[in-house]
């Protein structure tokens, strides 16, 4: 018999306006309007609902009740401030992850590295970003920690929080080397917990300490701009 897919159609709305958001079809501070989406997408507003839900559980949305929808918009010192939670909470994901770990863990999460690599290569950078997301929820998923999986969900935005701060493009980045950075943490799965913590701690320090240098200069070559 075929199998049945789990795939929801409250999954494929959320993972299409992350893909909006990710090519920047929608921008850090745009409203997003439930009955448009719903046209847009050929589903219920309740569908909508339910996905731009999860999305604000995520901070990826910011979901005010019975007034309105808005992509999230961060600023770099909101996300210094997300990073420092993702330093704690990951690497204690990556370790549950590695104790729970199985032969199909390993093979969903190399699947998500090799399109990090293909989109790498196409210079594809909003579906590397889609490929980075799914990649750390289902280390989340992993764990199978209800308590920490709702941790970490809250957190779900950093791996791409540059997007969500008014940064026109993509960071100046190695995103092939980057991809190997997450290789690095599969490997580290598979060693023990205690590698897995300390190889997701250092991945993520390094990203953080990038994304902010980035972000401030970014912001200086703007004020400089507006200067001239």
């Amino acid at each position: 018999m075929k199998p049945i897919s789990s795939v929801t159609k409250v999954d494929q709305v959320r993972q299409a306006i992350l893909e909006l958001i990710f090519s920047g079809g929608l921008l850090p501070g745009q409203r997003l309007v439930e009955a448009n989406l719903a046209k847009d997408f050929c589903v219920s507003q309740a569908t909508v609902n339910a996905a731009l839900q999860d999305l604000h559980n995520q901070g990826v949305v910011t979901k005010i009740l019975n007034r309105s929808s808005n992509v999230s918009r961060y600023t770099a010192s909101e996300i210094n401030k997300l990073f420092a939670v993702r330093t704690v909470l990951e690497p204690m994901a990556s370790a549950e992850a590695s104790r729970q770990l199985t032969r199909e863990g390993i093979r969903s999460l190399a699947e998500q590295v090799d399109n990090m690599r293909r989109a790498a290569r196409a210079e594809d950078v909003p579906r590397f970003c889609l490929a980075d997301y799914t990649f750390h929820q289902k280390i989340y998923r992993l764990t199978r920690n209800s308590f920490l999986i709702q941790a970490c969900q809250a957190i779900a935005a950093a791996p791409f929080a540059y997007l969500l701060c008014d940064c026109q493009g993509a960071l100046p980045t190695d995103y092939a080397g980057l991809a190997e950075d997450h290789e690095q943490v599969i490997l580290a799965l598979e060693t023990s917990p205690e590698a897995a913590a300390q190889v997701t701690l250092e991945r993520i320090e390094s990203w953080r300490s990038h994304s902010v240098r980035a972000l401030e200069a970014l912001a200086e070559g703007s004020v400089q701009h507006a200067v001239a």
